[in-house]
């Protein structure tokens, strides 16, 4: 278990490179790659994947100010000539936000056997007004013309998603990536800054007691809605929460992916529901999943998370020292050049189109000094449109 463990977790790293790109293809090609035969290991490795790359998965947006689903709404607050010793804080945050994710779910093993059988029948018929109430929130909270312009942003990039869904254009397995790399890559490579942001301050404890508070409810509702996405968790944890400090951006992030990965275990050997690519992945190779198998997977989990966070820490001085030598506008057209190859190599010609129409919706986002959380309705109405329809 802990070589199969060791293996996904250097797989993950690997991935955490890549701009742009997700946990959720490598672990794909693996499982149907035939390399392992024994469905325990396999379902092993493929946790072992996911759960380590919501740790390294932090590492492109840092480098390149390029994320993905659950990384992107990190790009902003992060990217932009980060110095050393700001990169080392980065990771020391990364790192803390993705292990108290995991502790603040633990406690519920013993519970979620009870829990989500009673919870899961009676949310599903809300589920669809549930998101509803909480896009329209989103959008209520801002200011003055900020409401429409909002409103505007998260209909525009809705409409966009709605489009792709299903459409058959490009494979189910790449749809996204183009259009997070459009949204939030291409557009802020290509927006200019007035300010330069530079430092990452420390995180306080308490700022870190309400930001996990924060993680772990978002997780557990979302864990109970089917179809919501650690994107779309995100970006309701941050805008519903008030969080817009960019340390406080780093430590949510992570604990709620790890929150999430965990809690959708926990559902899936409770009532056997899906709640997460991680929880797809494990269903598909291993079937139904029994409770003490849940209790297995949740273990490696936990192990994966302690084997990342070592590697992510002892990685950090190398390339924080890196990061501070090398110029951020050969880091940019670096990471241009590595997006456009996977928008083209991945998705084609509908790629490079949708590419085009996201990261023109991401520029005017920021032309109108709009939050990026509103983008994510690329993921939320076409969820809400599906759930109530």
């Amino acid at each position: 278990m802990l070589l199969f463990t060791a293996i996904g977790v250097l797989l993950g790293l690997g991935v955490g490179f890549i701009p742009g790109f997700s946990s959720n293809n490598l672990s794909m090609l693996f499982i149907t790659s035939g390399l392992v035969s024994s469905n325990y290991y396999l379902a092993v490795t493929a946790v072992a994947i996911e759960i380590s790359n919501s740790f390294f998965e932090f590492l492109s947006p840092m480098i390149f100010g390029i994320g993905n689903e659950a990384t992107a709404l990190a790009v902003d607050p992060v990217y932009e000539g980060i110095s050393e010793e700001s990169f080392n804080r980065g990771i020391s945050i990364i790192v803390s936000g993705g292990l108290v994710g995991i502790l603040i779910s633990l406690p519920l093993l013993f519970f979620a056997d009870k829990i989500y059988p009673l919870f899961y029948s009676s949310l599903k018929p809300l589920v669809g007004w549930i998101l509803l109430f909480l896009c329209a929130y989103m959008v209520w909270i801002e200011r003055g013309w900020k409401k429409i312009f909002s409103a505007v942003i998260f209909c525009m990039s809705g409409l966009l998603g709605l489009m792709i869904k299903d459409s058959g254009l490009i494979s189910a397995d790449y749809s996204l990536l183009p259009i997070f790399i459009g949204l939030y890559g291409f557009s802020s490579l290509l927006s200019k800054r007035s300010e330069k942001k530079e430092l990452i301050q420390d995180i306080t404890f308490l700022e870190k007691a309400n930001a996990a508070a924060k993680a772990f409810a978002s997780s557990m509702l979302a864990s109970l809605i089917p179809g919501m996405k650690r994107g779309q968790i995100s970006a309701i944890a941050l805008q519903a929460g008030g969080v817009m400090k960019r340390e406080e951006v780093l430590f949510i992030l992570p604990a709620i992916s790890l929150a999430f990965a965990t809690l959708s275990i926990l559902v899936l050997g409770t009532t056997g529901n899906v709640r997460s690519s991680l929880a797809y992945d494990v269903q598909e190779v291993m079937g139904e999943l029994y409770f003490s198998q849940t209790v297995l997977f949740v273990s490696v989990i936990a192990i994966t998370a302690c084997m990342s966070s070592c590697i992510l820490v002892i990685l950090a001085k190398p390339l924080g020292k890196i990061m501070s030598r090398v110029d951020g506008k050969y880091l940019k057209i670096l990471g241009f050049c590595v997006c456009s190859f996977l928008v083209v190599n991945f998705t084609g010609f509908y790629g490079i189109i949708l590419a085009f129409t996201a990261t023109c919706i991401g520029i005017l986002s920021k032309k109108l000094g709009i939050r990026s959380t509103h983008l994510m309705g690329v993921l939320m109405l076409p969820t809400i449109v599906s759930v109530m329809l």
